[in-house]
């Protein structure tokens, strides 16, 4: 197992109806440089043709797919948004394996997702606010209108928040999401940019594809929606240390529509 990340606990002032970037979005992630993160998107390319071609995509919508840049497309929020318990939880930070430094682990495969937000001429964008959460190994949510019968990890955190820096990177590490009763793995996003509409999201794995295929939600989207928001997971370092431990990482690009348009990136 590898060792934890450190972590780094603030309480929020933060009103979720009044998004307003705030110094208080700080995580002690270390951020990649700019290059980096590019030279990391190109390799979710690879990503992107290996999961169209396992979903018997055509040739022809891998390439519009690639060539074009529209924005990532909004999909329902769910019911299990953590509104209101999202201000009383303590912990948010971009580690969700666990709860606090000297805290038991969650169950489950630890794995990092590593992203950029941007415009559609691929600028990133800055302070901008990234809330992920998403259900446990055991495909539980943190939420009371959870009724399913599988069982709460109480060492696993949920949810995060985080603030894109001026390269318009994130990365949090969490545990491989558990099969919600009906659904298929998934982690679910909320965009908050200044300026631009909420985009409401939800990202998805290509290791599972007879799940995603027999997902209503991922299937209402197009094509070359489907391929934008299914990652692949390879492994790679968790620092820049060449002995460190690797994890399986993902790479995710979310792009957000035009500015003050209602219509690029409402949710379902």
């Amino acid at each position: 197992m590898p060792p934890p990340s450190p972590r780094e606990h603030v309480e929020s002032s933060y009103d979720p109806y009044n998004p307003l970037p705030s110094p208080i979005f700080q995580t002690n992630h270390r951020k990649p440089p700019a290059m980096l993160e590019f030279q990391l998107l190109d390799s979710r390319r690879k990503f992107l043709v290996r999961a169209a071609l396992a979903s018997g995509l055509s040739i022809n919508t891998i390439q519009k797919a690639l060539a074009e840049l529209p924005p990532t497309a909004p999909q329902t929020k769910g019911p299990f948004y953590p509104i209101p318990d999202i201000e009383k939880q303590k912990h948010f930070d971009a580690d969700l394996t666990r709860l606090s430094n000297d805290s038991p682990i969650a169950d489950g495969e630890q794995i990092v997702i590593k992203g950029i937000v941007v415009d559609v001429d691929e600028k990133p964008l800055d302070n901008v606010i990234v809330e992920v959460w998403q259900a446990c190994a055991s495909g539980r949510y943190n939420h009371p209108q959870d009724k399913n019968d599988r069982p709460a990890d109480p060492n696993f955190q949920y949810w995060a928040r985080m603030l894109t820096p001026a390269e318009g990177s994130f990365s949090f590490r969490t545990i491989q999401p558990g099969k919600y009763p009906g659904r298929t793995p998934h982690i679910h996003y909320r965009i908050l940019a200044p300026g631009r509409p909420e985009l409401v999201t939800q990202m998805y794995f290509d290791s599972h594809t007879e799940e995603n295929r027999n997902d209503g939600i991922y299937m209402n989207l197009k094509p070359e929606q489907r391929l934008a928001v299914t990652l692949g997971l390879e492994p790679q370092p968790i620092s820049n240390d060449a002995n460190s431990d690797k994890l399986p990482t993902g790479l995710f690009k979310i792009v957000l529509g035009p500015p003050n348009n209602p219509k690029s990136t409402q949710p379902m």
